[in-house]
C-alpha cells in the first residue's frame, strides 16, 4: 500500500510530468516567460526577500491555526474527538512522517507560488486514514467540458500516469479563470517579481564596482591592443570593487579618466526597490507594512492592519481550505448529520492579554461563554461549577421588579429602666 503511494507521489527527474500551462514548461524551450530575462518560478521567486517574507507569513499564519472536526447538534456545535472519527484523527496527523503544522504550510505554499495546493487521499475500506502532498509540477488537471468536473493525472516514479477523481485529491486553488486552474504567483506575478530580481542584480553590480559609474580612460595617440588589453586589466585591479571604492587614481602620460553619468534609473533604484515591495505586497493582498515597510506605519494603524490581514488575507484561504477539505474528506451523509471542518482562528488574539481577557469577562457576563470555557482557550484547568451559563444582573428590563430584596428595618430597642436606689 505505502510502497504504491511512494510510486505515485514521488518526483523524480525522469518522472516529472509538467504541464504546458506552467511557467516550467518554458524553461524547456529556453524561453524566458518575463520581459525582464529572468525565468521565474518557486525558486527564483523566493530569492526575492518579499516574496519570501510573504509567502512565509501567510502560510505560517495558516499553518498554525488547528483544523478541527465539529458536528452541529440539538445542544449546539461540539468539537469531535480524534478516537471517534477517522477524519479527526486525519487532521491532527496527516501521515507518519508529516506533521500538521508542516503539512498546511506546505500546501498553502504550492497554492501562493503555483495556484494549486494538492493532496492524495488514502482510504482504506471508505475509510480515510492518509492525506499525502503532490508536488503541483507533477500533477495536469483535466476538466471536462461539458461538465467541467476535474480529473487529476499524477506522473509515476517508474514512468507514465495515474489519474485520480476529484474526490480523491484535496484540491485548495488560487485565482482561477476556468475554476479547475489555480494561477498563482509564477503566472501572476513573473514581471513584477522579475523586475524586483533585475533591481537586486543591479544593485549587487553598483556596489561591486565599489558604488561607482563605470567609466572613460582617454589617452592621446593610437594604442595597440597589447597596450588596452594591460591598461584596462591593470586599472580595473586596482580601482574597481567595493573593497577599493575611494581609491585616488593615478594616471600617468596624458591618460584622463572620464566618469560617465548616473541614468535616472542609476539615481532612484532605491525608490524602484521600494515600489516592488508595494507591487509583490499587493500581489500577496498582504499590507506593505507586514513586510517590514514601516514607512507609513503608526501606532495607531498597526492593529487596524493586522486585523485586516486576517479579515482580508487569512479568512479567505481559511475558507477555501475548509472547502476542500470537506469534499474530498466528508461524505454527503456526514455533510448532512452536521459535520463541519473549521479552523480555530482565536490565536490569532492571543498576543493582546488586556483585550483578551476583557473579551472573556464580556463573553462571561453575556452567558456567551461559561468559565470553564475560557480556562480551557488559556490551557488551565476545570473548576467546580464552572460549566454553568451566568448573566449579569445589572441588564435587567425596565419594568422588571427589583432583584434586591427589600430588608424590614429591625425594631428600636426598648429602653430599660434603671434600678431605684
Amino acid at each position: 500500500m505505502f510502497n504504491r503511494i511512494k510510486s505515485i507521489l514521488a518526483t523524480a527527474t525522469k518522472a516529472l510530468n509538467v504541464p504546458l500551462s506552467s511557467p516550467s514548461a518554458l524553461d524547456l524551450f529556453g524561453v524566458p516567460p518575463a520581459a525582464s530575462g529572468i525565468s521565474v518560478d518557486a525558486v527564483t521567486a523566493l530569492r526575492v526577500p518579499a516574496v519570501l517574507s510573504g509567502v512565509r507569513m501567510i502560510s505560517e499564519a495558516v499553518a498554525t491555526l488547528d483544523a478541527r472536526l465539529c458536528r452541529e447538534g440539538d445542544e449546539g456545535r461540539g468539537a469531535v474527538l480524534p478516537v471517534d472519527h477517522p477524519v479527526a484523527r486525519v487532521l491532527e496527523r496527516p501521515n507518519p512522517w508529516t506533521g500538521e503544522t508542516e503539512f498546511k504550510a506546505a500546501l498553502i505554499r504550492d497554492m501562493l507560488l503555483w495556484g494549486n495546493g494538492l493532496a492524495l487521499v488514502s482510504r482504506i475500506r471508505s475509510e480515510v486514514r492518509e492525506l499525502h502532498r503532490i508536488d503541483p509540477r507533477s500533477c495536469s488537471i483535466i476538466v471536462d467540458q461539458i461538465t467541467g468536473e476535474p480529473t487529476y493525472s499524477i506522473a509515476l516514479q517508474s514512468g507514465g500516469s495515474r489519474v485520480f477523481s476529484y474526490s480523491d485529491v484535496v484540491h485548495i486553488r488560487n485565482v482561477t479563470i476556468d475554476g479547475a486552474r489555480g494561477l498563482g504567483l509564477v503566472n501572476l506575478g513573473n514581471e513584477a517579481i522579475g523586475l524586483a530580481l533585475v533591481l537586486e542584480q543591479h544593485a549587487a553590480g553598483l556596489f561591486s564596482r565599489g558604488a561607482r559609474p563605470g567609466g572613460i580612460l582617454e589617452m592621446p595617440g593610437k594604442l595597440t591592443d597589447v597596450i588596452m588589453g594591460r591598461l584596462r586589466e591593470s586599472f580595473s585591479s586596482i580601482y574597481s570593487g567595493a573593497h577599493n571604492g575611494g581609491r585616488t587614481a593615478i594616471l600617468e602620460q596624458g591618460v584622463k579618466f572620464m566618469p560617465l553619468q548616473f541614468h535616472s534609473t542609476d539615481a532612484q533604484f532605491l525608490e524602484n526597490r521600494k515600489f516592488q515591495i508595494l507591487e509583490i505586497a499587493r500581489l500577496l493582498n498582504i499590507p506593505a507594512v507586514l513586510l517590514n515597510d514601516l514607512e507609513h506605519a503608526t501606532l495607531s494603524n498597526a492593529e487596524h492592519l493586522a486585523q485586516q490581514f486576517l479579515d482580508r488575507t487569512i479568512t479567505p484561504i481559511l475558507e477555501l481550505f475548509e472547502d476542500a477539505l470537506e469534499r474530498t474528506l466528508l461524505t454527503d451523509e456526514e455533510r448532512d448529520a452536521g459535520y463541519k471542518i473549521e479552523f480555530d482562528t482565536s490565536n490569532f488574539t492571543r498576543a493582546d492579554t488586556e483585550k483578551r481577557f476583557a473579551a472573556y469577562k464580556s463573553g462571561i457576563e453575556s452567558g456567551v461563554l461559561t468559565l470553564n470555557e475560557a480556562r480551557d482557550r488559556e490551557g488551565l484547568p476545570p473548576v467546580e461549577g464552572g460549566d454553568t451559563p451566568m448573566r449579569s444582573v445589572q441588564t435587567l428590563p425596565l419594568n422588571s421588579p427589583d432583584p434586591t430584596p427589600q430588608q424590614t428595618p429591625a425594631p428600636a430597642p426598648t429602653p430599660t429602666k434603671e434600678p431605684t436606689l
